[in-house]
């Protein structure tokens, strides 16, 4: 394979890859499972976030409810399921993974995990509307050169104080998996990868109110 042939190839890669940035945002869809909304801020077509950074400051004890489902009749998810590509127990799967990946996240943070309301104790709520299955665009289907990666999930999920219920911080918001060239895709490691990459913002977000 000639090194202009590769060079003409990885800039093809390099444009493919930001044509699918631009055209996989998807708008976010609000299911009710929030307990408020107008808070909410658009950050992008595909995210809208509301967070009081000053009232988060003084909760360091958190509770972690188990990860929802709120999939859309139209939603990628439903599609998967209703065409045997999607079970329950991939489901299960991915629910438990974003509810450890959060666990995870508040102690990383330097705060607390605990299973009982109280007073300073706020209650970490979650719900998945929507995950995509990961598949392979490959643009060079002649060749052993490696395509990119597609496919994500969306959620809403938000921080309430465990005793009144008042919300603290909340977020809405659809994301796409790595766009990077890779193989060997598993099914739902583009979905992972996103909760992988909220997960990391959460732990951000709780160690940078610390510093209010």
């Amino acid at each position: 394979m000639s090194k202009n042939f590769v060079k003409a190839g990885m800039f093809i890669v390099a444009v493919s890859i930001a044509l699918l940035q631009l055209g996989c945002e998807k708008s976010v869809v609000k299911t009710g499972f929030l307990s408020d909304y107008d808070k909410l801020e658009t950050k992008s077509a595909s995210s809208l976030q509301y967070v009081n950074n000053r009232v988060l400051d003084r909760y360091s004890r958190f509770i972690v409810d188990p990860v929802n489902v709120r999939f859309q009749a139209d939603s990628q998810a439903v599609k998967s399921q209703e065409e045997g590509k999607l079970s329950q127990s991939q489901i299960d799967d991915m629910t438990e993974y974003m509810h450890d990946s959060i666990v995870a996240a508040v102690m990383r943070s330097g705060n607390v995990v605990v299973n009982k309301s109280g007073p300073g104790i706020a209650r970490i709520r979650s719900a998945f509307t929507d995950i995509d299955k990961s598949y392979l665009v490959s643009y060079f289907p002649l060749t052993k050169m490696t395509g990119t990666g597609v496919g994500g999930a969306s959620l809403e999920a938000e921080i309430v104080d465990s005793l009144t219920g008042e919300q603290i911080g909340a977020i809405v918001e659809s994301q796409q998996g790595s766009t990077e060239p890779f193989d060997g895709l598993g099914d739902w490691d583009a979905a992972k990868q996103v909760m992988d990459e909220w997960s990391r913002r959460f732990e951000m977000r709780l160690s940078q109110t610390r510093k209010y």
